[in-house]
């Protein structure tokens, strides 16, 4: 009697964690790549649907310039920012691609670029350059820039940016992956600590 007592017991304490097991999981997404050419930055307008395996749209995925005032729920900023939330419901986050789980402003996610990021040395600093990956919500979610165009004065003109989704059954997160900074061997005109959140910074309980 005493175990079964004690087996009940158990069931009892186990289910919750099995059901909040349940609800991190996510609807397989479908593959796709496309490559979008951005003559003009400053009126740039991509938006991707990823959809499940069976078609279901679950996902848009949207890029715009600074003060772009076709979505008024994000404030576009940088000199290309793309924003991911889902279709259907409204997100926790402004943006899924934040690895902060306490985010507080849109900008929180290395989901934007500035003409600094895309240009020489900078361009090739892995995550934070024009080749920028999230693991998230059981997929990775690739974001690359190639041939950025820029003015006399620097300024970003064009570019094409080319969106990579694949499956991945082991992103748990409903946010993107925490990735780390690199602490050595940045050029100070990449300007990683103005551009991006330290994860360091970020509460213990994140």
């Amino acid at each position: 009697m005493r175990s079964i007592a004690r087996f009940i017991l158990m069931s009892t304490i186990m289910f919750p964690v099995v059901l909040c097991a349940a609800a991190q999981s996510y609807p397989a997404v479908k593959p796709l790549q496309q490559t979008f050419d951005v003559p003009d930055v400053g009126k740039a307008n991509v938006v991707v649907e990823i959809r499940s395996t069976d078609g279901t749209p679950l996902y848009k995925l949207q890029c715009h310039s600074a003060g772009f005032i076709g979505d008024p729920d994000f404030d576009y900023s940088g000199d290309f920012e793309c924003r991911l939330n889902s279709i259907g419901h409204r997100d926790t986050y402004s943006t899924l691609l934040t690895e902060d789980s306490d985010q507080s402003r849109d900008w929180e996610s290395r989901g934007r670029f500035f003409a600094a990021d895309l240009r020489n040395s900078c361009a090739r600093i892995p995550q934070f350059g024009a080749d920028r990956s999230f693991e998230l919500r059981g997929m990775n979610l690739v974001l690359q820039i190639t041939e950025p165009v820029f003015t006399n004065d620097g300024r970003l003109r064009s570019l094409k940016l080319t969106v990579k989704v694949r499956p991945n059954p082991n992103a748990r997160r409903p946010i993107a992956k925490i990735v780390l900074l690199p602490k050595a061997g940045i050029p100070a005109e990449c300007k990683l600590s103005e551009y991006f959140v330290d994860p360091a910074t970020f509460s213990k309980s994140r």
